[in-house]
């Protein structure tokens, strides 16, 4: 496996799994090899990046190595990468891990494109820098903070025209304050995490519902040698009796 631990590898067939593909898997290092369900994987999460038609199942070299170069032209210079031509040729040949590897790496490129397309998506698009600075209620603008020098705690206060302070009292809580003050990229943060470990969730209800299907498996086969040992069992009864006598 190289430098792939076994969990790694499972995290990654379980992610594979969750993609609905156009052939079933059999072997991953020669399903992948033509690159047309490296084109579908992408297709699945970035829908814009890819045009499936222009991919066509392939066993013949050169018609695998113009997929990849197409993938490379066409498809990875938007997620921010290429592949060199040694590593094309590894996966086409289906050399031992070549595939586990870039679809790994596959896997983080596609991840960080959708986060920052949703990051783009939320951002103004008034040209401004303050991009990243809180939405705060109209009843909220004015406000400073003044810092009790006895308690060291925050109090809210409001500039008037003439430049005095004036102290708004309890009207505005402190936790409000702060929520008010969150930037909304660290919003945006928390919602990329959420996704992470819901999709782990997920990861791990599939790998649940696979290992109940391998002790199903196993208790059907238990069953059917307990069958079979019965079943001898009364062949060689006859036999062993014969030999008592």
């Amino acid at each position: 496996m190289g430098d792939i631990g076994e969990d790694m590898l499972e995290d990654l067939y379980s992610w594979v799994d969750t993609i609905p593909l156009s052939r079933p898997k059999r072997d991953l290092k020669r399903d992948f090899a033509d690159g047309v369900l490296v084109a579908e994987v992408v297709k699945h999460f970035c829908p814009r990046l890819v045009e499936l038609h222009n991919y066509s199942p392939a066993n013949c070299m050169d018609n695998k190595l113009r997929n990849w170069s197409l993938l490379n032209r066409k498809v990875f210079k938007k997620l921010e990468f290429e592949i060199a031509d040694d590593v094309v040729k590894n996966i086409v040949e289906s050399r031992p891990w070549a595939v586990e590897h870039f679809l790994m790496m596959l896997r983080r490129k596609i991840d960080r494109y959708v986060f920052e397309q949703k990051r783009t998506k939320h951002r103004p698009q008034d040209g401004t820098k303050n991009s990243e600075k809180p939405e705060v209620d109209q009843d909220m603008k004015g406000l400073i903070i003044i810092y009790d020098d006895m308690s060291n705690s925050p109090s809210c206060c409001r500039k008037d025209m003439g430049g005095d302070v004036e102290k708004v009292g309890d009207s505005y809580s402190q936790t409000s304050l702060k929520a008010a003050m969150v930037p909304k990229v660290l919003v945006e943060e928390k919602e990329q995490e959420l996704l992470v470990k819901e999709e782990t969730i997920q990861i791990l209800q599939a790998k649940v519902r696979r290992l109940e299907h391998l002790v199903h498996l196993k208790d059907v086969r238990i069953d059917d040698l307990q069958v079979k040992l019965d079943q001898l069992e009364k062949q060689l009864k006859p036999a062993m009796k014969a030999t008592k006598r």
